[in-house]
């Protein structure tokens, strides 16, 4: 009984934070959604450093539609997205604590609207044994954010995509690909300003580690998930094909590899052992 009563008293907050919650099917059909993903984070191509989100269509033509939000939000959304965990639970990541301590499950987050250049949302929850979904009205960069850390996948009506001012056929310039450092299992992507800006770094210089593979030899060694490599050896880190040119060489010679990383606590220095 003190369970279905915290629950209550829990979605009612959220509702009260977020908007009104009610029991309610989906506005739209399933096949008004197109599915989308987390392209990343980067800022307003006018110059004014505004923080954008952009999101993709996981399905052909692969459109991205750019939505801007807060300077809390982006970094909200991209500490989530570098596996950089907070010293305290932040606020999304509370959020994520109560749902699950209530047994609400996210099933579902949509941006369903676009009204005088505001985008809406909706994040869709479901409570444990309870068919109904309730609908909670919020900010696409809080469902975003909330559904990056709880694994819910995110979809955009298609009206919006479709009626939306500005979309982008291709990723902004600032979002590079990530290249695979293969021998030693981890990738690389470039450091742009707004994710410098975001992990407070006083430059965008360095190369941002995007993954670190399970069982690597750059896991082993302790290399992590949103580290900064500035250095190799005594080379500069520039750009992620110099720097993956001159790995695969170290790797080829069978040399281990000192790193100068920058990591929250610091800047040290990392020995990646040759693979073997």
């Amino acid at each position: 009984m003190w369970r279905k009563l915290l629950s209550i008293v829990w979605i009612g907050t959220l509702a009260l934070l977020w908007g009104v919650g009610l029991p309610s099917p989906l506005m739209a059909g399933e096949s008004s959604l197109i599915a989308v993903e987390v392209k990343g984070i980067t800022t307003d191509p006018r110059g004014e450093m505004a923080p954008i989100v952009l999101l993709e269509e996981k399905a052909a033509p692969r459109r991205v539609l750019p939505i801007w939000i807060g300077l809390f939000e982006a970094q909200a959304i991209a500490m989530e997205m570098e596996s950089v965990v907070p010293p305290r639970p932040m606020t999304h990541d509370l959020i994520k604590n109560i749902l699950a301590s209530v047994g609400a499950t996210v099933k579902k987050v949509v941006v369903t609207e676009l009204r005088n250049n505001t985008f809406y949302a909706n994040i869709i929850l479901q409570m444990a044994g309870n068919p109904k979904e309730i609908i909670i009205d919020s900010r696409p960069s809080d469902a975003i954010a909330l559904a990056l850390r709880v694994r819910a996948p995110i979809y955009v009506e298609r009206t919006v995509m479709e009626t939306a001012p500005l979309q982008l056929e291709q990723p902004s310039q600032e979002l590079k690909e990530t290249s695979i450092i293969e021998p030693y299992g981890f990738s690389v992507q470039e450091l742009t300003p707004v994710l410098a800006e975001l992990f407070h770094l006083s430059s965008p210089e360095g190369l941002l580690v995007a993954d670190v593979k399970a069982g690597s030899v750059a896991e082993r060694d302790g290399l992590r998930r949103g580290d900064v490599l500035l250095q190799v050896g005594e080379k500069k880190i520039t750009d992620p094909v110099s720097f993956k040119e001159e790995m695969t060489s170290l790797a080829a010679q069978k040399s281990d590899v000192l790193l100068q990383v920058h990591r929250k606590d610091g800047i040290f220095h990392l020995l990646l052992h040759a693979p073997r």
